[in-house]
This record gives C-alpha cells, structure tokens and sequence, in this order.
C-alpha cells in the first residue's frame, strides 16, 4: 500500500481551503440501535440501519489570518452552520470529498507561536453526507 501525504488531505469551509493548519482529521461514525430481547438467547442484535450517522471534523494549527481566526470564532456565537468539505488524497482506496454542513462545537485559541495564534477546533456534522469520488478512484 502506498504511504498517504498528510498534506493531500485539506479541509476547506464554504469553498475556501482553510490555511495554517497543521493537524487534521475526518471521522466519520454510524452508531447502531440495539433490540436486543429474551428471545435473542443472550446474543446482542443491532438494527441493520444505524441510529445515528455523525461525521466530525477535527483541525489544528498556526494562523496569522485574521480573516480565518474571525471566521471560526463568530461561528459558535452566532449558531450558524457552515458548509465544509474534506478532500481526500489520490493515493488512498477511494480518494474523493467528504461534504456537508458542520456546527463548529469547540474553538480554542492557545496562545502564540512566533507572532501567530495557535487554534484548534471541532467541527460536527449537522445533516447528511456528500461524498464525492474523485475523477482517479
């Protein structure tokens, strides 16, 4: 198996890729419905359709653009969603884009690295997925 550039996987929020980021992540959860009975003989049974789909979005990192930094932090305040897509680099199984509209849960500011602000920040989804095969899968 080829090894993945971390570089490959960006994270862009209402069509713009998001810069200053150093650490990423996608993941994406299904988290099954449990009916289980006596008439089971003890064996757990799950619904074959999950109860919950949730995707989250996780981004850390160093950033002197004051736009970005506004952007994230007026979000939570404001409650609004915002429109993000992770995309996902050509060398794995099924490279492609992850999209939908995501709440911004978490935002922290730690404090300053060489001049510029460090941040982190979780994002959860808020609705269905997209996913989008890229034109080399």
């Amino acid at each position: 198996m080829a090894a993945n550039n971390g570089r490959a996987l960006t994270v862009a929020a209402t069509g713009t890729t998001l810069v200053g980021i150093r650490s990423k992540g996608l993941s994406i959860s299904q988290t099954p419905v449990d009916v289980t009975n006596d008439d089971d003989a003890g064996v757990r049974t799950l619904l074959a359709e999950p109860g919950v789909r949730a995707a989250e979005i996780t981004v850390a990192g160093v950033s002197e653009d004051e736009v970005l930094l506004n952007r994230v932090m007026t979000a939570p305040a404001s409650q609004t969603l915002i429109t993000t897509a992770v995309t996902l680099p050509s060398t794995l199984a099924v490279p492609g884009t992850v999209s939908g509209d995501f709440f911004i849960s978490e935002f922290s500011l730690n404090g300053e690295h060489d001049g510029a602000a460090e941040f982190s920040a979780t994002l959860m989804s808020a609705g269905a997925l997209t996913y989008t095969a890229s034109a080399t899968s």
